[in-house]
Formats: structure tokens, sequence, C-alpha cells
């Protein structure tokens, strides 16, 4: 075998991502390599929380508010310079093609300098963003369920769309920068200890549960459209709406449960007065 054809058929990394012109071919090959090991990362990210907490059960808790503020400041700017370059292309295509064609219809979405760049960078941030965590654990607060499941379950969720160029992605992107630019800012503030209103709290919540029944809604159609091929060369594919479909079912069941036990639910005067007397 020749060098030419050796190095012809090596991955790209990510030093050639950043430093040569945008291509799609390049981050596809570099995208072959890193999907596998997403899932690696993944079971890497669940253990070190199920180690980490045992670990930190015997140690007192590190005190990392200013850095946990750094750490929230970081990803609100960055979602928020991301959703600028990214919401235009999506009004545009909207605003040209209509809204059915804004999830069918990939266009120059992946190949775009800009688009697809950007579209990569937050997909490769869904790694990194795995360190939230860290901060629960490291700090001994709790780690429930609904946040290292989704946590987990879209950093692998991500990489797979992105690697599959599909339309869909870019109402994923753009909603999901939308809510995160204002919920990270939000918990950078709490991180310098600046007392918010608690409606700030509860508004946060509830864009999300509104991202996720847009989503939910999308999928619905998308389902539909794949089944009767009613949308000819709709740019989805099964195995991600499957995976899509029941991850963001499950999100809108775990979120809207979340926000009924904290900010709806009241405690039964039963429950009340039975604490008063103890």
């Amino acid at each position: 075998m020749s060098t030419a054809t050796a190095s012809s058929s090596q991955a790209a990394t990510l030093t050639d991502i950043f430093t040569k012109p945008w291509s799609l071919q390049q981050t596809d090959s570099y995208m072959s390599t890193f999907v596998p090991l997403s899932y690696k990362i993944m079971v890497g990210y669940l253990i070190t929380i199920y180690l980490g907490q045992k670990l930190m059960a015997y140690r007192k808790p590190f005190d990392l508010q200013n850095v946990l503020a750094l750490w929230n400041f970081g990803f609100s700017l960055f979602s928020g310079i991301a959703a600028y370059y990214l919401i235009p292309e999506l009004y545009g295509v909207f605003r040209k093609d209509g809204f059915v064609a804004s999830y069918c219809q990939n266009e120059s979405y992946y190949t775009d300098a800009t688009t697809g760049f950007w579209g990569w960078a937050f997909v490769m941030s869904k790694a990194p963003e795995l360190g939230d965590t860290m901060f629960l654990v490291l700090r001994k607060k709790p780690v429930i369920f609904m946040h290292w499941y989704h946590h987990a379950l879209t950093f692998v969720y991500a990489v797979i769309t992105y690697s599959e160029h599909q339309a869909w992605a870019r109402w994923s992107l753009a909603l999901n920068l939308t809510v995160h630019t204002i919920m990270y800012f939000y918990f950078a503030v709490r991180a310098l200890n600046i007392t918010t209103p608690r409606p700030v709290a509860k508004f946060i919540t509830t864009i999300q549960i509104v991202q996720f029944i847009i989503s939910c809604y999308i999928f619905g159609h998308l389902v539909f459209i794949k089944s009767a091929n009613s949308v000819p060369g709709c740019a989805v594919s099964w195995n991600v709406l499957t995976i899509g479909g029941l991850m963001y079912i499950s999100y809108l069941f775990l979120f809207a449960k979340f926000f009924y036990k904290a900010y709806i639910q009241k405690k039964s005067p039963s429950k009340s007065s039975g604490k008063k007397n103890e």
C-alpha cells in the first residue's frame, strides 16, 4: 500500500476541522470514529458518577462556586453565539419553503461553512457538558435520575443525528441553544449566590417543557411522513425517529413531573398536621 493511499484512509482529526476549510466529507470522516467513541464516553460518564458519589461520601464537599459560575457563563455564551449563527438559517428555510421543509430538507445546512461548523460545535459541546454532573458530585449535591439520564442520552443522540445529516437537527439545535443560553446564565447567577425570584426557575423549566412539546409534535409528524412517504426525500431515518421519539417523550414526562412536584403539588393537610405533631 502506498503512503498516499494509507494517509487518505485515515480519519480526519480535530486539528483538521479547526485548521482546514470547512468540509462535510472531512467532518464525516472525523465523526466516523467519534460516534463509537461517544458510546464509551457515555459509559465512562455513568461509571464516574457512580464511583464519584461513593468517593465523596467520605469527603467534605468542594467549594467550587466561582468555577461553577465561570463554567455556566461559558456555556451560556457559547449557546448564545451558536444560536446567533444557526437560528437565521432555520428562519430563512421556514420563510422560504414552509414549516415541513424546515425539518425535512437539509439544503445547505451541513455543507455551509457557518451552519455546518456551528451545528457540529453544538454536538461536540455535549461532551464537556457532561461535566455539569461532576460539579454536583464534587459539591455533594443530589444527582437525580432526570439529570444524568438527560445528559447521557442527549449527548449520544446529538452525535448520531448530526452524523446522519438529519434535517430535523436545525430545530433541535435552535430550541436547545435558545433554552441553554437562558438556563446556563441563570445557573451562573445562582452560583454567585445572587438571589433570583422564584418565577425565574419556573420559567426556565417551562421553556424546557415547551421545547419538548414542539419536538414531540415534529417527531410525530415525521413518523407519519416516513410511514406514508408523503414527502419524498425527507431527510430523516427510522433509527433517529425511534430513538429520538422515545427520548423526547421521556423528557417531556420527566420534566412535566418535576414541574408538577416543584411548582404545583401542595402538601396535603394531613401530612402537614402530622409533621407538626411529631
